[in-house]
């Protein structure tokens, strides 16, 4: 695209949009529509407070949509060759089956639930989403326009591409006019790059399609919205004619997709008044809060989300994307954004994604996820970013005075207090002890005393602050921060405290990076809390597909599973060059032991027993598993085994109670966390260690 900076702007708005659209949505998703008219009159404020539940929820839009971005991602070739098995693959790689992104509702009544178990049984997409596999009910529902997003915003101006890459998605799962109805609003997002007129986008949209139930609903919500702009009228007439009592299934597109069309049009060039409407009119809530967001975002750019009221302040850019890629769970509309660019730059052979800090705050207003940090007692007026007033400048804005110490902080793992409702809430954290992190700040009007510190939960639970050096910044500075070590317990916020030494002023946090694996990352002893009785947040830091996967009696970890491929998993695609050990005791089993650069649930190299005289190096990507060394190895059940994989480069290499004992050579993966591998059996495990390699010699 001609204009970089305005398409990335633009990407990011329709990342925010689809963020707030979801968390605006969510508390009421499934009320009735009378029962949010008696409660709220117009739903016109975030009311998470107001139900009982927290704002940031894992949640299937959100997880799905970010999940399938993997798609591109992971293929080799131009993205827009993807065809639906490649998205296929994606699923079988990336979700937790009863666990991940879907509601998980049973065969033949959730259709991604049905899609899902079609596509484990071997049947490959697109026939796993067909009406004449699935039937009609379960394969027009409403989830192909809910997991697409992403895609046409790859696709800026050009709608033909942006369609076909959203019928591929969606065919995985869908058929019929759901598909139909994902291309139409994948067509006018990708349009609205460059179109802003709203009756010009269904026109577009409206013009690749030959469904003629899909033209039908699209001139009826026209025509009725030309006869009044009063929506509580409109909203009636959707009832008498698109209501879901007309349709069979729990949550079919057309009554949601009439809504969406129904609240743009009244919403007109409002993101405010489209998103009331849009809500307050019940149904889907979070889905077409989420479609319309992101449409409306791209279209009337970021600014639109404060026009009357700020719809980005509370959420701040945060969400979870809850997957098997644990490392991925915690991030934000920047992340995002940028994962979106660099596809769009794999398409269209383009140069505007660029690789940044974790967070550089580079979008407009962004903030990353950081906020007032509650353990500190300070005015907080809403945190604002420099670009908000100097072009160009990024950074978070620090008001900054001597008499207090002021504090911001943002997740690294996911927050306990946002466990609610039917999505689970798991993944790993971002960044663990003895990490090296760089802070870039810039100190204005006055010379400001600064602490680096993280807030960790200890064995109970409960949450502990470890500070860093306090240092003084006058002008611009960078330093770095070893995290200490903290006998691996998780860290949740990774922060910075800002006084001024006189006076007033501002300091700025410009970014904060880190990179590679931890120099040495060590878990052991009991993972009880033993308050509870139940896992403490060292094991819940785990992305677990393994059916079983918790404390043992005896030992660090257990792990144990009734089908092949139990993983569990912890780390992240920063981890490159590194080691990973433990002390293992194979139970019963058909394949056991450690994992690394993994990257979802089929893609790593494993060093495993086998057969009770068998160890293997294996290189797993989607169904292909290739053994790249072998070697005899008598062992027993019951007995414990010092085991370490170690990874530098393309050379890999296995050792068994200090002694090298096996080696090969793969290029396939470079970077991705590790974690345990179980098939058929279980598997125990004492004093996990994973050291950084980066800076040692093979």
């Amino acid at each position: 695209m001609k204009n970089a900076k305005e398409y990335t702007e633009k990407v990011y708005a329709g990342v925010s949009g689809k963020i707030i659209g979801v968390f605006y949505g969510r508390p009421i998703e499934g009320w009735p529509y009378e029962k949010i008219r008696e409660k709220f009159d117009m739903v016109d404020h975030y009311v998470n407070q107001e139900v009982g539940v927290p704002l940031h929820v894992g949640d299937d839009d959100l997880a799905g949509t970010f999940t399938f971005l993997n798609a591109a991602e992971d293929f080799q070739g131009n993205p827009a060759q993807l065809k639906s098995e490649d998205f296929g693959r994606t699923w079988m790689d990336y979700i937790i089956e009863n666990k991940t992104i879907f509601w998980w509702g049973g065969l033949g009544r959730s259709t991604e639930h049905t899609a899902y178990l079609r596509l484990k049984s071997g049947i490959l997409a697109p026939k796993s989403g067909a009406i004449e596999t699935n039937g009609q009910s379960v394969a027009e529902q409403i989830g192909a326009q809910i997991f697409m997003d992403a895609y046409p915003m790859m696709c800026p101006k050009d709608p033909e591409k942006a369609r076909y890459l959203v019928k591929q998605c969606a065919s995985v799962s869908h058929d019929g006019i759901a598909v139909e109805s994902a291309c139409l609003i994948a067509a006018m997002e990708a349009m609205a790059f460059g179109e802003r007129d709203l009756y010009k986008l269904i026109d577009i949209g409206t013009g690749f399609s030959k469904d003629t139930r899909l033209l039908k609903i699209v001139d009826s919500v026209r025509n009725e919205t030309e006869k009044t702009k009063d929506f509580r009228t409109v909203r009636d007439w959707l009832e008498e004619n698109y209501s879901y009592r007309f349709f069979p299934g729990n949550c079919h597109v057309i009554p949601n997709l009439a809504l969406i069309l129904a609240s743009l049009i009244l919403g007109g060039d409002s993101f405010r008044e489209a998103m009331r409407i849009c809500v307050s009119s019940g149904w889907d809530t979070d889905c077409n809060g989420a479609n319309l967001g992101c449409l409306n975002g791209i279209r009337l750019g970021i600014d639109s989300m404060r026009e009357d009221f700020d719809f980005r302040t509370p959420v701040a850019d945060r969400f979870y994307n809850i997957s098997a890629n644990g490392g991925g769970c915690v991030t934000d509309a920047v992340r995002e954004t940028e994962r979106i660019l660099k596809q769009h730059d794999r398409i269209y052979n383009d140069t505007t994604w660029q690789k940044n800090p974790r967070f550089s705050f580079s979008m407009p207003g962004s903030v990353q996820g950081f906020e007032w940090d509650r353990n500190w007692k300070q005015q907080k007026n809403r945190i604002r970013n420099q670009n908000e007033s100097i072009p160009f400048e990024n950074g978070l804005v620090i008001p900054v005075n001597e008499k207090e110490e002021k504090a911001v902080s943002t997740l690294t793992m996911w927050d306990i207090a946002d466990i609610s409702g039917g999505y689970q809430l798991i993944g790993s954290p971002i960044l663990y002890s003895t990490q090296t992190v760089e802070y870039v700040c810039e100190a204005l009007n006055t010379s400001v005393l600064v602490r680096p510190y993280v807030i960790f939960y200890d064995y109970s639970d409960q949450e502990q602050i470890v500070f860093g050096e306090k240092r003084t910044v006058k002008g611009k500075k960078s330093f770095f921060w070893k995290i200490p070590e903290n006998s691996g317990l998780m860290i949740k916020r990774i922060g910075i405290t800002a006084q001024a030494e006189t006076g007033i002023g501002e300091l700025v946090l410009k970014s904060i990076d880190w990179d590679g694996a931890p120099e040495k990352l060590q878990i052991s002893g009991s993972l009880r809390n033993y308050d509870l009785g139940t896992p403490n947040m060292q094991i819940r830091a785990f992305t677990s597909s393994a059916e079983q996967f918790s404390f043992d009696a005896k030992r660090t970890f257990t792990v144990s599973h009734t089908e092949e491929n139990g993983l569990a998993m912890i780390g992240t695609e920063a981890w490159k060059d590194y080691s990973v050990e433990c002390t293992l005791t194979p139970g019963i089993h058909d394949c056991c032991g450690i994992i690394a650069r993994v990257r979802g649930l089929r893609r790593y190299y494993g060093m495993v027993l086998q057969n009770e005289n068998e160890l293997h190096l294996i290189m797993r990507n989607g169904t292909q598993e290739k053994v790249l060394a072998r070697c005899a190895f008598e062992y027993e059940l019951d007995k414990d085994y010092r085991m370490k994989l170690w990874v530098k480069g393309d050379v890999i290499k296995g050792f068994v109670d200090g002694v090298e004992v096996i080696h090969a050579s793969d290029q396939t993966f470079k970077e991705g966390g590790c974690g345990f591998l179980i098939d058929r059996g279980t598997c125990m495990a004492d004093n996990l260690v994973i050291s950084d390699l980066s800076g040692e010699r093979e």
